[in-house]
């Protein structure tokens, strides 16, 4: 592992992840636990594709959990839901970030009425014109939500169901 400015902020070597790949025989989601980077991160992916989650230092301990969580959603497709210009890394995209209201109402508008949760909330993948379909999820705000929220429940239900 060797640390990098861009993203993401450690770099593995090549021929650790391709012996990695030939002993598991299939695509995984390597986590990495970096005591001493600050940040939390992973590459937006899909469930069928490698990809890195990096745990790091910053926040506090009892977090920690809902953080990998989050990171764990961006590996399995979740966009960020928050409109702060950090997210601005995250495209917006299906399932959780619609650019336009018509796009949302396509995605999750079978839920709007029958969970008070779900709705049409300004602000997603850092871009306050974007729509969400919840308040809070861990998606949005790890530090406060309690789960990922109805809309992104149903896409990882369906998503982790096509593995079996």
């Amino acid at each position: 592992f060797k640390k990098a400015r861009d993203f993401p902020p450690l770099k593995v070597r090549q021929d650790f992840l391709d012996d990695l790949s030939k002993r598991l025989g299939s695509d995984y989601k390597l986590v990495i636990m970096d005591a001493s980077g600050p940040r939390f991160c992973a590459e937006l992916s899909l469930k069928n594709k490698t990809s890195l989650i990096i745990l790091g230092k910053a926040g506090p301990k009892e977090s920690l959990g809902k953080f990998f969580l989050h990171e764990l959603g961006h590996s399995l497709g979740l966009r960020d839901e928050s409109f702060e210009v950090h997210a601005k890394d995250s495209p917006a995209g299906y399932p959780n970030c619609a650019t336009r209201r018509e796009e949302a109402q396509k995605w999750w508008g079978d839920m709007t009425g029958k969970d008070k949760r779900v709705d049409y909330v300004n602000g997603c993948c850092g871009n306050k014109n974007y729509f969400r379909p919840t308040i809070a999820s861990l998606m949005n705000d790890a530090n406060k939500a309690e789960d990922f929220g109805p809309v992104n429940e149903r896409y990882l239900r369906n998503t982790l169901a096509e593995t079996k």
